[in-house]
């Protein structure tokens, strides 16, 4: 039995050269190509077409991560942005509602006695004050950041409560 088949290691001759005849090599290299065959590969893509055969490169799992969290950034801004607009509308719709509210009410200040008319004046006054403060607080939303809206927000609707209320005692008033 040849060497190449047995668990033995083949015997060497003096100057380091083994004695392995030709036959030897032969049934190695045909092992080779039987093992290649049972694998699939043969020795010709063992090169550079076993890489070109190869899948792409998946993308890093910190890729997608860093991918995902712009993704997810971005759809908050748009929301954000969506929200402003949203509230801005609507803010400014009550301020319009008001203003003619206010209006009106300056009207009925001139059919008033002269007593009634200076305390309505002074409240007309006090309301005019409220309302530009709110309407110059809506003008800073379209300059505010994501993070300083939400407190912006919250200001926002302090103050068109606070002029809400402020016009509900102020019609309390009317005689």
């Amino acid at each position: 039995m040849p060497h190449a088949l047995t668990n033995s290691p083949p015997a060497r001759a003096q100057g380091g050269r083994s004695r392995h005849s030709g036959s030897t090599i032969l049934v190695m290299a045909g092992s080779a190509l039987l093992c290649w065959s049972l694998v699939g590969l043969s020795p010709v893509m063992v090169g550079t077409e076993a890489l070109a055969a190869a899948d792409p490169p998946q993308p890093s799992t910190t890729d997608k991560v860093l991918r995902d969290t712009k993704e997810a950034v971005e759809s908050t801004k748009q929301y954000t942005l969506q929200q402003k607009e949203a509230f801005q509308k609507t803010f400014q719709a009550e301020l319009t509602e008001i203003q003619g509210k206010i209006a009106e009410l300056q009207k009925k200040t001139g059919a008033a006695s002269v007593e009634a008319r200076s305390e309505m004046h002074k409240a007309l006054q006090d309301l005019e004050r409220k309302k530009n403060e709110a309407r110059k607080q809506l003008d800073d939303v379209s300059q505010s950041t994501s993070a300083g809206w939400s407190k912006l927000k919250e200001n926002l609707n302090r103050t068109l409560d606070d002029l809400k209320k402020s016009y509900q005692e102020t019609v309390s008033k009317l005689p």
